[in-house]
């Protein structure tokens, strides 16, 4: 059998080490998903608050399995999880929802520019508060 194929080659291979680096992976395919709803919204006439508001509501459903399961060990309570998920997450939805308005109407930027500029900053808080806060429970 190939050295590559073997069980332990393999599970070894495909282990992610390290919990920034799942973070990112995870984050970023989110963040894509999300940004593609808000670009849906937009090019199907929504207005830019309404198109954040319908992805941020799609997204979150499938973020929180996902950040549980492959970026933070889940604690034995899901529901407390999710509790903490929520207002972490709505932490960061507000803060996208005070700056994109901020950048468009008084900066003239583009709404989708404004976004993906406020996805980036909330990014980094959100990793702090999901490791320290939502998911604490769980040792690094």
């Amino acid at each position: 059998m190939n050295r590559w194929l073997s069980s332990s080659k393999l599970s070894s291979t495909l282990r992610w080490t390290h919990q920034p680096a799942r973070y990112l992976v995870v984050a970023g395919t989110t963040s894509l998903v999300y940004l593609g709803l808000v670009a849906g919204g937009l090019a199907l006439g929504l207005h830019y608050i309404a198109a954040i508001l319908v992805a941020q509501v799609i997204t979150i459903s499938f973020a929180f399995p996902a950040y549980r399961h492959w970026v933070f060990a889940p604690g034995a309570e899901w529901t407390k999880d999710l509790a903490r998920f929520v207002s972490v997450w709505s932490s960061g939805a507000v803060a996208g929802l005070v700056m994109t308005p901020l950048l468009v109407e008084l900066a003239g930027w583009p709404p989708m520019l404004a976004q993906v500029v406020a996805l980036v900053v909330v990014s980094v808080g959100s990793y702090l508060s999901h490791r320290f806060f939502t998911f604490r429970h769980v040792s690094p």
